[in-house]
C-alpha cells in the first residue's frame, strides 16, 4: 500500500513537473515572440526616421540647388541685361558720336608759303593764326641760316630748287636734268642732314625738270631711299610725276590752286576762295603762296572767317 502511494505520488509529481515545464516553454516562447515583434517594430522606426531625414535633406538639397539656379538665372539675366543695356547705349553713343563726327568734319586745306629763308618772312607765317606749311629753300652762301629758322616751327617743308626752263638766277643746289641717281642722292641726303625733321619737299621753280620723264624718275626713286616724299608744285602742265606716280601705283598730293601769281590782296582772296571751293569738290585741296606782304594780310583775313574748311598741315592731308 505504501509501495503504491509512493508511485502514485511520483506519477502525480511527473505530471505536475510536466505541465509546469510546457508552461515554461510557453512563456519563453512568448517572451522570444515579444522580443521580435519589439525587433521589428524598433527596426521600422528607424527605418522611417532614416527615410525622413534622407528625404528631407533630398528635399532642402533640391531646394537649395533651385534657388541657386534660379539666383545664377536671375544673375545671368541681370548681366545679360545690363550687358545688353551697356550694348545699346554703346551703340547710341558711337552712332551719335558717328553722327557728330559727320557732321564736324570739314573739308581740309593745306596751305604752303614757299620761298622762305629769312627771319622776317617766318615771323610773318607764324603770326597767322593758323596751321600754315612753311618751305624752306636750301641755305646758300649769302643765306645760310634757313635750316636754323625751321628748327622753330612746329612742321616745316624743303622747298627743292629744280631746273627750269629759263630761269635766270637759279639757287645753287638746283637738280639738273643731266644729273645722275647718284649725284641726285648726295644732294638729298645732304638736304636730309641739314633738315632732320623735314619729310615733305616740293619743287621750285622746275618747270624743265619736272616734266622730264627720266629726270623725275630718278628723283622719286632717290627720295624713296632716303624716305622722302615728293609734293608736285606743278609749275608746268606737262609734269611728269603723276604719271610715275600711276605706273608705280603710288599717292601724289600737287598743288591745286597758285595764291598770289597776282600780286594784290584782292586777288589773292579770290584764289583763297578758289581753294575752299576745290576743298569741298574732294574733300581736301593743296594751295601755294609765297611771303609776300599782301598774301601775309589776305590770310590773316581769312583766318577770321575760316568756317567752311580746316587748315591743316601738309602731313595731316
Amino acid at each position: 500500500m505504501a509501495s503504491y502511494k509512493k508511485k502514485k505520488f511520483i506519477v502525480k509529481h511527473k505530471k505536475i513537473r510536466k505541465k509546469i515545464g510546457v508552461k515554461k516553454i510557453h512563456i519563453i516562447t512568448a517572451a522570444i515572440l515579444m522580443i521580435c515583434i519589439l525587433a521589428a517594430v524598433l527596426f521600422c522606426i528607424v527605418y522611417f526616421l532614416k527615410n525622413e531625414t534622407t528625404r528631407h535633406s533630398v528635399v532642402t538639397k533640391n531646394i537649395t540647388t533651385d534657388n541657386t539656379t534660379l539666383e545664377n538665372n536671375m544673375t545671368i539675366s541681370n548681366v545679360t541685361l545690363e550687358s545688353n543695356i551697356t550694348t545699346d547705349n554703346t551703340t547710341i553713343d558711337n552712332q551719335t558720336t558717328q553722327s557728330n563726327h559727320t557732321v564736324l568734319v570739314k573739308p581740309k586745306l593745306a596751305i604752303i608759303i614757299d620761298d622762305v629763308t629769312f627771319e622776317r618772312q617766318l615771323n610773318d607765317i607764324l603770326s597767322i593764326p593758323l596751321k600754315i606749311t612753311p618751305s624752306f629753300l636750301p641755305p646758300t652762301i649769302k643765306t645760310n641760316f634757313s635750316a636754323k629758322l625751321a628748327k622753330r616751327t612746329e612742321f616745316h617743308m624743303v622747298h627743292l630748287p629744280l631746273e627750269a626752263m629759263s630761269f635766270k638766277n637759279p639757287e645753287e643746289a638746283t637738280l639738273l636734268v643731266d644729273d645722275s641717281y647718284d649725284i641726285i642722292l648726295q644732294k638729298l641726303k645732304m638736304l636730309k642732314a641739314q633738315f632732320p625733321h623735314a619729310i615733305y619737299y616740293n619743287n621750285h621753280t622746275g618747270s624743265k625738270f619736272t616734266a622730264d620723264f627720266d629726270a623725275m624718275e630718278r628723283l622719286l626713286k632717290a627720295m624713296d631711299e632716303v624716305g622722302l616724299i615728293f609734293i608736285d608744285s606743278r609749275t608746268t602742265a606737262d609734269t611728269k610725276a603723276p604719271k610715275i606716280a600711276k605706273k608705280e601705283g603710288k599717292r601724289l598730293l600737287q598743288r591745286d590752286v597758285f595764291l598770289d601769281n597776282v600780286i594784290e590782296k584782292e586777288a589773292i582772296k579770290k584764289q583763297i576762295l578758289l581753294a575752299i571751293s576745290k576743298a569741298k569738290e574732294r574733300n581736301f585741296a593743296i594751295a601755294i603762296g609765297h611771303p609776300h606782304k599782301e598774301t601775309i594780310a589776305a590770310l590773316k583775313e581769312f583766318a577770321k572767317e575760316c568756317d567752311e574748311v580746316e587748315v591743316v598741315y601738309i602731313k595731316d592731308l
